[in-house]
Order: structure tokens, then C-alpha cells, then sequence
């Protein structure tokens, strides 16, 4: 694949799961506002329905059909690892598991959330990952943030405290738990999905994404169907016995829609950095706010409670403008670079081992006078030499590499 395919294939999959994920939540809170349920019950009955539809989708996509002289899955076009249904290895499957522990937590709060807000109030809570994720980042590699780091995370943080501005002041246990288990959960799954997906079955292949899906999702409903089942009361029980089928069409949309866009994230991570994925995918903040002021239009109510407060409203819009602002101003900081890597005579292939650098986003191996090139990319130059360039130096068996810093470049 060229390098235009490949970064317009990877800004689509980000853009395009943020885009989805927007179509998901406003599938639930439509559910939540015009059906009498409590949050929990219909987090259960819908997460359970989404398994369903999600193992029956892969089920299809595992069917085989002949093309160019090659048998492949339907399921091939939407993740090229993609081959069938199947158990993964023991370690993938590791991190599959502890990827849907943390997400059980996480969307045991997002329906608690759900039941209380409205599209335009529930997607920029999500985007307070970004900030775990960064700050997980710099402890990782044990460095200091830049400028822009400690901006972006000002402005991404005030902003989501801005969105949940409610008529009576701050919900003080809504914030409670964006700032803690929803968002913590949150970055801990994306941590876990990206190690999943980078994961190397064979030399060309990787973990794919659908199969990610049917197992985590199964391990996020039974730890999320455990964490709740002490607070379902017996009403709760019934109310999911009657409400079932009118709320099928909403779970199935918005199972189908979750389906496309974790599908979508998930490949996203397999090719860039967290942050930047979920910068991009962070498109979903802007459309909260149309699809609640059009959605209430044609049917009032459906989309949360509107108030007609202006003030508020102006509050909410700023906290928006807030959260995109840190957001693009975190991936505009970005320095660019590439690294040609010259080895030791009868070096054993180093190419795993110089992709899995953090801050290395492509690596290919080369005939000439180099071994590899490497794509970089880091917060400034500086962390570009301590945090990348030192490790590259230390993999045995490499003998010189040059760096050149890209300062324009066409995409």
C-alpha cells in the first residue's frame, strides 16, 4: 500500500469510528429517553443483544468466497488479518482479557452517565482519555511534559468540566466519575487493544480486529453484568421482559453502529499512536451537539432534555470549543522524522524489534547502502533524542543511523 493510501485509509478508520461512536450513543439515549427502563437494565439487555449481533456478524464474515483465484472471508475487506472465527493465542488473548475487564468498568459507568445526559454531554466526557493517555505516556518513559502537553491538558480537562455544567452548578458525581473510572478505565483499554492489534501471530500478520470484538466484548458483559447485578431490583428484571422488543431496533442499531466503529479504532491503533487516534476519532464531540439540537427538533425529548438556558448553553459550547482546541493543538505539536538505520554484517532481522519503539510509526527493511528506514514522530526533538533515538542505539547489531527531520511534508 502507498503512503497516500495508507494515511488516508488511517485518518478514515480514526475519523471514521469517532463518527460511528457518535451514531451508537445516540442510539441509547433515544432508547433510554423514550422507553421506560432503568440505565443498568437496559445497559444489560443492550450489551447482551450486542454480543449477539456481533458474534452472528462475525459468524458471516467468516464465510468464504473465491476472488482473484483466492479464497478469502467477507470479513477480509473489513481487516485484512481477518480469516475467520477463532480462539487467539494465549498471549493476545491475555490482553483481550484485561482490555475487557477495564472496559466492563468503564461501560457500567457510560450507562449511568446515559440515563442522566444528552449526546452533547456524554461523547466529550470520553475525550478525557487523551489526557491518562499522555500523562500515562510520561510516566512511562519518565519525562517531563513540553508546553503544549500541560496547554492541551488544561484546555481538554476545563472544557470537559465546562460541558458538564448543569443548570444547578457541577454534578459532583458525574464529575467524580468522568475524572476517575470512566476515563482511567477507558485509557487502560485502549493501552491493552493496541498491544493486541500490534501483536505479530506470524511474520506479515497480525491480531484482527473481529475477532478482538466477539472476545472482549463477551469479557466486558460478563465483568459489566457482575458489577451490576447487585443494584437490579426485581422491577428491573421486568422491565427488561417488557421492554424488550421496543428497544430490539434501537440495540441493534446501535450494537451494528458500536460494531463499525470499535472495528474501525481498533485498526486505527494497529497503525498510530493512542493519542493521535483518539484525537481524530474525537470528531464525535463536534457532532453531539447537532444531532442533540436536531435530533430534539423531530422528536422532542428523545435526544435528553434541552434547556433553554443560553448561558448554559454558550458554557457548554465553549467547553466543546475547549476540548477540540487541546485536542488539535496536541497533534499539531508533533515533530516528524526519518531514521535510516545501518547494521552490523550477519545481523540477525531487527525490523520487529525497531517497530516495537514507542514513537516509531512505520518500519520497512532496504537494499543499498541502509538497512531500514523509520518513520518517527514525538512531542519535540528533544524526545525525539532520549526517548527514541537512545533506544534505537542501544538493539545490538546496529552500527550507524542518520536522522532527518521532515519539515514539510504531503499527504
Amino acid at each position: 500500500m502507498g503512503r497516500r493510501s495508507a494515511t488516508t485509509v488511517f485518518y478514515s478508520l480514526a475519523l471514521g469510528s469517532g463518527v460511528m461512536r457518535t451514531v451508537s450513543v445516540a442510539f441509547d439515549i433515544v432508547a433510554l429517553n423514550t422507553t421506560v427502563i432503568a440505565p443498568l437494565a437496559f445497559g444489560f439487555l443492550s450489551q447482551w443483544t450486542s454480543f449477539a449481533v456481533t458474534l452472528l456478524a462475525v459468524a458471516f464474515l467468516s464465510i468464504r468466497r473465491k476472488k482473484d483465484g483466492r479464497k478469502r472471508a467477507l470479513g477480509y475487506h473489513l481487516d485484512p488479518d481477518f480469516d475467520r472465527l477463532r480462539l487467539l493465542p494465549k498471549t493476545p488473548m491475555i490482553y483481550i482479557i484485561l482490555a475487557g475487564i477495564f472496559a466492563g468498568v468503564s461501560t457500567l459507568f457510560y450507562y449511568i452517565l446515559a440515563g442522566a445526559s444528552d449526546a452533547s454531554t456524554v461523547l466529550p466526557y470520553g475525550q478525557l482519555v487523551i489526557i491518562y493517555l499522555l500523562v500515562g505516556d510520561l510516566l512511562s518513559e519518565k519525562d517531563t511534559p513540553t508546553v503544549i502537553e500541560i496547554q492541551s491538558i488544561i484546555s481538554i480537562l476545563f472544557g470537559v468540566l465546562l460541558v458538564g455544567t448543569a443548570p444547578g452548578g457541577f454534578n459532583v458525581m458525574t464529575l467524580l466519575i468522568v475524572l476517575g473510572p470512566l476515563n482511567i478505565s477507558s485509557a487502560l483499554v485502549t493501552y491493552y487493544q493496541r498491544k493486541t492489534k500490534r501483536y505479530e501471530l506470524k511474520p506479515g500478520l497480525r491480531v484482527d480486529s473481529l475477532n478482538m470484538r466477539v472476545w472482549s466484548l463477551l469479557v466486558l458483559n460478563s465483568v459489566m453484568s457482575l458489577l451490576a447485578f447487585p443494584f437490579m431490583t426485581e422491577a428491573s428484571w421486568q422491565s427488561m421482559v417488557t421492554s424488550f422488543i421496543p428497544l430490539l431496533g434501537y440495540m441493534v442499531g446501535g450494537s451494528l453502529a458500536a460494531f463499525f466503529a470499535i472495528i474501525m479504532y481498533i485498526r486505527a491503533l494497529g497503525r498510530g499512536k493512542m493519542a493521535v487516534v483518539n484525537s481524530l476519532s474525537a470528531i464525535s464531540v463536534v457532532l453531539g451537539i447537532p444531532i442533540t439540537v436536531i435530533g430534539n427538533l423531530l422528536i422532542p425529548g428523545a435526544f435528553g432534555e434541552l434547556n433553554a438556558d443560553a448561558f448554559l448553553w454558550s458554557l457548554k459550547m465553549f467547553g466543546v470549543i475547549l476540548v477540540m482546541i487541546g485536542i488539535i493543538a496536541l497533534e499539531a505539536s508533533d515533530v516528524r522524522s526519518v531514521v535510516l538505520v545501518k547494521v552490523k554484517p550477519l545481523t540477525d532481522d531487527l525490523l520487529p524489534d525497531l517497530f516495537d519503539i514507542k514513537g516509531v510509526e512505520k518500519a520497512a527493511a532496504l537494499a543499498g547502502y541502509y538497512d531500514y528506514l523509520l518513520s518517527i514522530k514525538s512531542r519535540n526533538l528533544t524526545k525525539t533524542r532520549t526517548l527514541i533515538l537512545n533506544k534505537i542505539q542501544k538493539i545490538e547489531g546496529i552500527s550507524d543511523f542518520e536522522v532527518l527531520v521532515v519539515m514539510k511534508e504531503y499527504t
